[in-house]
């Protein structure tokens, strides 16, 4: 690997202090099912431990952003002030690079005059959510979690607002018998504008049935339900069932049996726990399973734990694990041929990978983030993936 494209020698050694263990990728829809048993207790509280994963990017047409000034000065952080929430510049069809899973605290670079230093910011599901613009400063904005003891999921669209989805307990404090039908529990869809105003509140749940947030539009959230892929219309409520837990080929939603998914436009991919590094496409206008792409016959892929389509679908870029690293490739959508890939090297001492969030700001040109999923500090680390 080029010396180029490693980490300057005093951040890797920050990191490999904080490494330890770490929970699972943030956009892992094998998560479904512990979104299910939360939204079935009587308090939403969690906690998660984790630390950053040493990371080297290598590959063609890969860079790692590291700030302007590359002579890092000696990492005693400082903590930035709170931000008001904002629209994260970047191209216009750009997709908005979202931090989801992100929890604990995160250092990015602040250059000074001759300086570059390292700035705090914590980020929570339950207190404020994180996303990295896609215009190449890899800033750090925050939003502010509202109307909701946490947000699941969450997802930026391009006019500024944000869709998210999380359980909100209207008797804090209160026992009640645990289950399916516990009482005073909401989840809630909110709909927040670039000012972080909350914009709709909808309490979406079904007693008895867990949901969850996979996409959205300026006009549709797309849901899990126990009865398939929904389309939820933001200004009336109204829900349709667009693919069948039966069409995608699995006997359950909730219960780890879809291990990544995502939705642009009429194209859904999904992967199946059965076979990890199995891609499947599907037309949800007509629920018909358009093509399967393994893989698995291109690449070392232990199993699949990210997907993100491209704006206009004709592209997937696809998160992998192979072995102790992280791999972040282009498939075409259509005869599964890959482009080129970025390699990400885990720490063999750790266990789990870190998550991996990506963003496709033009039709050749992928940015995403590494990171970890709680404790700290953490150093964000974004890259570019030039085609």
């Amino acid at each position: 690997m080029d010396r180029t494209d490693r980490i300057p020698q005093d951040v890797d050694t920050l990191v490999r202090e904080a490494a330890g263990a770490m929970p699972g990728y943030g956009g892992d829809f094998a998560d479904l099912p512990r979104i299910a048993r939360r939204q079935r207790r009587r308090r939403t509280a969690g906690t998660f431990a984790a630390a950053v994963a040493v990371l080297a990017v290598a590959g063609i047409g890969v860079t790692v952003d590291r700030g302007p000034d590359r002579t890092v000065s000696p990492p005693a952080a400082t903590t930035s002030p709170d931000q008001p929430p904002t629209v994260a510049p970047g191209p216009a069809g750009a997709q908005r690079l979202m931090l989801d899973g992100a929890n604990g605290t995160y250092q990015t670079f602040e250059t000074s005059n001759t300086d570059t230093t390292l700035t705090d910011t914590t980020l929570s599901g339950a207190t404020r959510v994180g996303e990295m613009t896609v215009d190449g400063t890899w800033r750090l904005i925050t939003h502010e979690v509202a109307d909701a003891d946490g947000w699941d999921r969450f997802v930026g669209l391009a006019d500024g607002r944000i869709v998210a989805l999380g359980p909100d307990d209207t008797l804090p404090g209160v026992q009640r018998e645990d289950g399916p039908d516990v009482e005073g529990l909401k989840i809630n869809l909110v709909v927040t504008g670039p000012d972080g105003r909350v914009l709709q509140s909808r309490d979406v749940r079904k007693p008895g049935e867990p949901v969850a947030l996979l996409s959205a539009t300026e006009r549709y959230a797309y849901l899990w339900r126990p009865a398939g892929l929904v389309e939820h219309d933001l200004a009336t409520g109204a829900e349709q069932v667009r693919v069948t837990p039966g069409q995608l080929g699995v006997t359950g939603l909730f219960d780890g049996r879809i291990a990544a998914a995502d939705l642009v436009g009429n194209r859904l991919v999904i992967v199946r726990q059965e076979s990890p590094c199995v891609l499947f496409v599907f037309d949800v206008a007509t629920g018909a399973e358009l093509t399967g792409h393994d893989l698995a016959g291109n690449a070392t892929c232990a199993r699949i734990v990210g997907l993100r389509l491209s704006p206009d679908t004709s592209e997937i870029a696809v998160s992998y694990r192979d072995g102790d690293s992280l791999q972040v490739t282009v498939m075409n959508a259509a005869d599964g041929v890959l482009s080129d890939s970025t390699g990400v090297d885990v720490s063999p001492d750790l266990k789990q990978e870190p998550a991996i969030a990506v963003s496709w700001v033009d039709e050749r040109t992928l940015r995403g983030a590494a990171y970890g999923t709680g404790g700290g500090p953490t150093v964000l680390i974004p890259f570019t993936l030039t085609r």
